[in-house]
């Protein structure tokens, strides 16, 4: 079986993260509590269902992945909260369509989706249908994870008054393939079941199951389910915890309408998919009032992508076929002149000689993209006609323009196909500027109007931010199609011979990438560079950056990008921005400089088995041995469930486990945590050693096996605190003793970037900023110390550019801590050529940042007056003078 790449995004992994963190603080404080330290905001029941169920939302965009985020939270749930190693999972998706591409990549062994599931759960994975659920076996429903594929739809039945009508429904009648599910159950589970009417028999449905396993409820463009019959549905059935997934949660919370509000644990930004090359941006925007021009001007758009993407594929075996999505009027009967799909495809076949086997027609009662599979290269569609939508769950990176003509085009029409075109084919950028972008052609008289109803789309429909959305349409303009067809070479200037030889020059050129490599060549008599076609800001710095050992070859890369690109050299200066190159933090490990990280004063694998196990005994107190719940007066008099612990112990009784030994329960503990730098056995023998602690101090290893996930979390604690320790200890140790070996190298760099700078909220404040280096500015509050020191940056002479560093951003700069990484607050381009580096720390946290100012101070003494960095406090701006002089 061929490998599958699990390899998450990092704004997947930041959401997943926040998921993650979130239930295991639900264990303790409660999911009301849980939810206000993660994001300060105020949490809010979901309605009718239990009081402590935890109900969040991840907001992903369009084109985010979505369902993948969802194939991993199964496994973090049930290892953070319901600390089950077999938990059902009711998933609900919106439309039978996407159900049946949903379950068919969930049983595909090779499918990222199951793969994920298989991370988690091994071969111990049960993927079921309603149909199929209705029949599964026990050793199903008990022997892994049971993930139950339905749309809510399924499961509700709505009587004309608007309340739940079950009758009829056969997940709630008696089946006899479930009967064995119920045998042997205690009082307990029993009184928590729907009874056979005049008996105390449980019915066995499948509606019984789900609650009798508690299920964690996974609710797909959750934006689909929110009336009060789908919440009165999804009580019916007990679940655990319900998580939310869509680009559009619901935000207007009022539940005398009905409207409540979903709890929105992460917000994932456009910003963060276009820097992982997820989406293609910006959208070029063009309108005209002449429909037959408006199609012919997105025929002509097609026509020289497809060129482009011919190219792209010689040059790297990449398949792309541009679709052009149409969006025609409806049919009226009072309305004859309507521009109809039947219109539509008769425009294309006789005006404009198109043959017919390249429309597909997908509305009404055409639905011809049933039958096509649009990506296999045999395939010759190349023009979709719809009207509202298109077939639910149909997604091509292929398609690349939308052609509206309707002149009252609204955004709520626009939003349902707008994100079919944001798609990033294979999630990679293009070498070809053009197929990096979206195009949209719209029958309008007015561009401005235009223009903010995509922006609406994209807000409404897309799940962008709305400052995010205004900076994402732009007018169309000469795509240098032509230019990039001809492949003409240009010729930079000569580079500068007295600190780069050619053997210099042909060594900066094969570190490039084989896309940049292909059209960059030297030519040593002129000792000047040549470049096919125009060159992308994206090969500009990566040229810049192979060359950044030469302070003198950079305005030589700058005037050839401007060559390439038909700029005038000059207005290049002005308008264009130099690249913003950032040297990284070396380090010198056997005369070799290597980029300064955790393996430079660490020793892998760590030997944890050779530390000392005793402390686990204070660390670890059985506090419930039943964990079958407890209900506590809280100091104001009001009742409080211990809702986890319920949950958690009523899961634990549906399975009978077997008998445990000393040898299983480490291997089990062990398995339940995450410890890449330490090899299996050490982590095994310490375990045991821990468990062995615990036995001689009284405990009974049956006990210890009973409470087994309170003590999984005990050892987690108690070998993170000693990996803290040995960081610190050691990280202490290599500054005391080689603080000599730092030094920073221009190909030790990193460089800022409006294509690769993320974020998770964009600053939406009323002061303007002049000197921020990307139009938007992320994560930067309207005001406050950190926002009056952004003030301070913009209005210094001394400064020619500055950045927001976004916290946990890839792209972002940083230095190494003893625990982890370090991201200042801002990095600044000085008129000198020198990078001024700027964390604020308000004055209550100043003391304990020692570690931030002590390595901060070393990158810029290594780089011998190139950097600079400084922390003030306290609003004392004034130190960033003091630094920069």
């Amino acid at each position: 079986m061929a490998a599958v790449n699990l390899d998450l995004k990092e704004y997947q992994k930041a959401a997943l993260d926040r998921f993650r963190s979130y239930l295991r603080n639900c264990n303790n404080d409660g999911c009301n509590v849980a939810f206000y330290k993660a994001t300060n905001l105020p949490y809010r029941d979901a309605p009718v269902i239990a009081q402590g169920t935890p109900y969040v939302c991840l907001r992903v965009p369009t084109g985010g992945g979505k369902t993948i985020m969802a194939s991993h939270s199964v496994g973090i749930a049930a290892q953070e909260f319901l600390q089950a190693p077999n938990p059902m999972v009711l998933w609900l998706v919106p439309s039978t369509p996407i159900l049946e591409q949903t379950v068919a990549a969930l049983k595909n062994p090779e499918h990222p989706y199951r793969a994920a599931l298989a991370k988690d759960f091994g071969r111990n994975v049960s993927i079921l249908t309603k149909d199929e659920a209705l029949a599964m076996s026990r050793a199903d429903a008990e022997g892994g994870a049971c993930i139950i594929v339905s749309t809510i739809q399924s499961f509700r039945r709505e009587n004309p008054n608007g309340t739940e009508n079950t009758e009829g429904l056969k997940v709630y009648q008696d089946a006899g393939a479930l009967m064995d599910h119920f045998s042997g159950l205690s009082e307990a589970q029993e009184a928590r079941l729907e009874k056979v009417e005049g008996t105390n028999r449980p019915v066995a449905s499948l509606a019984n199951l789900l609650r009798l396993h508690r299920p964690m409820v996974i609710v797909d463009e959750a934006h689909n389910a929110r009336t009060a019959l789908s919440f009165d549905t999804l009580a019916r059935f007990s679940p655990s915890l319900i998580l939310e997934l869509t680009a559009t949660p619901q935000t207007e919370h009022n539940p005398a309408k009905d409207k409540h509000a979903s709890n929105i644990l992460y917000s994932v930004s456009a910003a963060e998919l276009k820097a992982e090359q997820m989406i293609k941006m910006p959208i070029k925007l063009t309108t005209d009032r002449d429909w037959q021009k408006t199609i012919g001007a997105a025929l002509d758009c097609q026509a020289a992508l497809e060129e482009a993407a011919k190219a792209e594929q010689a040059q790297t075996g990449e398949y792309i076929r541009p679709l052009v999505l149409f969006q025609a009027q409806s049919n009226s009967a009072t309305d004859p002149t309507r521009l109809t799909y039947d219109k539509i495809e008769k425009f294309l076949i006789e005006d404009k000689g198109i043959s017919q086997d390249q429309i597909a027609v997908h509305s009404g009662p055409r639905k011809d993209l049933d039958d096509h599979d649009i990506t296999d290269p045999e395939c010759r569609i190349r023009y979709i006609i719809t009207v509202q939508k298109l077939k639910e769950g149909w997604d091509c990176p292929f398609a690349y323009v939308l052609c509206s003509v309707a002149e009252q085009v609204s955004s709520t029409a626009i939003e349902q196909i707008l994100g079919r075109v944001l798609r990033m084919p294979k999630a990679k950028l293009k070498n070809r500027p053009a197929l990096n972008q979206a195009y949209a052609y719209v029958a309008s008289a007015s561009f401005d109007a235009t223009a903010q109803k995509l922006k609406d789309g994209l807000v409404e429909g897309a799940g962008f931010n709305k400052l995010e959305a205004a900076a994402f349409i732009a007018p169309q303009s000469d795509m240098a199609f032509e230019e990039a067809a001809k492949e003409f070479e240009h010729r930079s200037d000569p580079l500068p011979e007295d600190d780069l030889p050619d053997e210099a020059v042909q060594e900066a050129i094969e570190r490039l990438p084989a896309s940049v490599k292909q059209r960059l060549t030297y030519d040593s008599e002129s000792r000047s560079l040549a470049f096919k076609g125009p060159m992308t800001k994206e090969s500009r710095n990566l040229i810049q950056l192979a060359f950044a050992k030469s302070p003198k070859a950079a305005p030589v890369v700058e005037r050839l990008y401007a060559k390439t690109n038909n700029f005038q050299t000059s207005a290049a200066e002005d308008t264009d921005k130099p690249p913003f190159i950032v040297p990284l933090l070396g380090f010198r490990k056997q005369g070799e400089l290597q980029l300064f990280s955790k393996e430079h004063f660490l020793d892998l694998p760590w030997r944890l088995d050779e530390c000392d196990a005793s402390d686990i005994v204070n660390r670890f107190k059985i506090v419930d041995e039943s964990q079958s719940g407890q209900i506590d007066i809280s100091t104001s008099g009001k009742v409080e469930i211990d809702f986890a612990r319920r949950v958690q112990g009523e899961l634990a009784a549906v399975i009978q486990e077997p008998a445990w030994t000393l040898a299983r329960l480490a291997n089990w503990i062990d398995i339940g945590i995450k410890h890449p730098d330490i090899t299996k056995p050490s982590a095994v023998v310490f375990i045991r050693s821990a468990l062995n602690k615990l036995i001689e101090n009284g405990y009974d290893l049956d006990v210890l096996a009973r409470n087994k996930y309170d003590l999984r979390k005990a050892l987690a604690g108690f070998i993170s605190d000693l990996r803290s320790n040995r960081e610190s200890d050691n990280y202490a140790a290599l500054f005391a003793a080689h603080a000599d070996q730092f030094d920073t190298s221009a190909e030790l760099s990193m460089i800022f970037d409006e294509q690769s700078y993320a974020f998770n909220q964009p600053y939406a404040g009323a002061t303007k900023f002049n000197k921020h280096y990307t139009p938007l500015i992320g994560d930067l509050k309207a005001e406050g110390e950190e926002f009056d020191c952004a003030v301070y940056l913009d209005r210094l002479d001394a400064v020619k550019y500055w950045i927001r560093n976004v916290e946990n951003k890839k792209t972002s700069f940083w230095l190494q801590l003893p625990h982890g990484k370090f991201y200042p607050d801002f990095v600044a381009m000085l008129n000198d050529g020198r990078i001024l580096v700027v964390e604020y720390k308000g004055a209550h946290l100043y003391e304990a940042e020692e570690a931030k100012r002590q390595i901060g101070e070393a990158w810029a003494e290594a780089s011998g007056g190139q950097c600079l960095f400084c922390m003030p406090t306290d609003r004392g701006f004034d130190l960033i003078d003091k630094t920069i002089c």
